[in-house]
């Protein structure tokens, strides 16, 4: 009796453990930049009618700004607390977008009629999401 119940377990153990099947999880990191926006790098961007700082990305190739995301935000207390973009915050409208290898922010008053320019230093987080294209 003993036999066959021994004979039963190692017969259910192996129907158990070879149904069971290994997969591998691919893990893509995100990498996060921080870039410090000076008053002296706006420029006044005519054809938008904004204040304009372009921050160089060669981050941004041409796969991971056509098959991943980007998330900026803004402090303007040397990174205690941020604002995400984009945002309305004092009166101010921040904006940005991006291709290969550059990165663009802009800002505007709320109301869109008049470029502001930032007479503060802010210190700017840049996400890079990476995805998979499919």
């Amino acid at each position: 009796m003993k036999t066959i119940s021994l004979i039963f377990a190692m017969l259910s153990a192996g129907i158990f453990f070879s149904s069971c099947t290994k997969t591998e999880e691919v893990i893509i990191p995100n990498k996060t930049v921080f870039v410090e926006i000076t008053p002296d790098m706006w420029q006044l961007a005519s054809a938008s009618g904004t204040y304009q700082v372009a921050i160089d990305m060669p981050e941004l190739d041409a796969y991971s700004s056509e098959s991943s995301s980007v998330q900026v935000d803004i402090s303007f207390n040397d990174g205690a607390s941020y604002e995400a973009l984009p945002q309305v915050f004092g009166g101010v409208t921040y904006l940005y977008s991006y291709g290969e290898g550059t990165l663009y922010l802009d800002v505007q008053s709320a109301d869109g009629t008049r470029p502001v320019k930032l007479t503060a230093t802010a210190l700017v987080k840049i996400v890079l999401i990476a995805s998979e294209s499919r």
